[in-house]
């Protein structure tokens, strides 16, 4: 049996389209603390249309560089990024709907080198390609290139 992947490094994608979005991007990036982990890098703030669902307000969004304590997982890279949406206020709604709080794995490892493909997750985000805003923001992080 193959040893499980683990990092200790994360590439997360923060967005917020209700209420005081700036505000609930503050409280996501504090959840995201919990169980040790250090921001490392943040990306500036920028507001973008809404994909999917376009008749909702703009997403207030931001990429930040993660650190755990320890290797982790992806399953509990997710189960984090998770519980940080629920204590920031997030509450199932539909898909691409309205979220007061979003927290996704966009890559994983030092240099996003990481590949999963797990029912509940995808590493690279599936979605990377589809959003050069998150591409952009990756590099003021200091990601000069996307995996595939």
């Amino acid at each position: 049996m193959p040893a499980a992947i683990t990092t200790d490094v994360a590439y997360i994608g923060l967005g917020s389209n209700v209420g005081h979005r700036g505000a609930a991007l503050s409280r996501l990036r504090d959840a995201l603390t919990s169980d040790g982990v250090v921001i490392r890098a943040m990306s500036s703030e920028i507001l973008t249309r809404p994909v999917g669902v376009h008749n909702q307000e703009d997403f207030h969004n931001q990429v930040i560089r993660v650190r755990s304590p320890e290797p982790w997982t992806p399953s509990r890279w997710l189960a984090h990024c998770q519980a940080a949406e629920y204590a920031a206020g997030r509450r199932p709604t539909y898909r691409w709907g309205p979220r007061v709080a979003d927290a996704d794995i966009l890559l994983l490892g030092e240099r996003g080198e990481i590949t999963v493909r797990l029912p509940d997750l995808t590493v690279p985000h599936p979605e990377l390609g589809n959003r050069p805003f998150l591409i952009r923001l990756l590099a003021e992080i200091g990601v000069a290139e996307v995996p595939n």
